[in-house]
């Protein structure tokens, strides 16, 4: 089945089991960490809604405490940038609009002066 969690061995040699994420996923962990400014705080929290490691639910404090490879390796897996890529499938977007990110933008401004960087 599709919404089936998938497992990983994690560098420390435990197991997590993920699941696919959903909205209200996201919700809940930028509730779980209100008022809490550190940047890595909701993906933190994210990975604690979305992992068990050997079959055991998280919490956002016992991400705190993991080993740095086992949570880069969530926070990979969580994010999509993981080979599993379960949350951000490459096929998200068609081949056109993949290579239409990789283009700079042409500017607007057609008046052909000096650009800001240039001043």
């Amino acid at each position: 089945m599709v919404n089936e969690p998938r497992t990983i061995t994690l560098p420390s040699g435990k197991r997590a089991q993920l699941r696919k994420g959903k909205g209200r996923d996201l919700m809940r962990a930028h509730r779980a960490v209100a008022g809490n400014s550190e940047p890595m705080s909701v993906s933190f929290a994210l990975i604690a809604e979305l992992a068990k490691v050997d079959g055991r639910a998280l919490v956002y404090e016992d991400i705190l405490e993991m080993d740095l490879d086992d949570v880069l390796t969530l926070e990979a897996e969580v994010s999509g940038a993981g080979e599993s890529q379960v949350n951000f499938p490459s096929t998200a977007a068609g081949p056109k609009e993949a290579m239409d990110c990789l283009q700079p933008r042409q500017s607007s401004d057609s008046s052909g002066s000096d650009s800001p960087s240039q001043r």
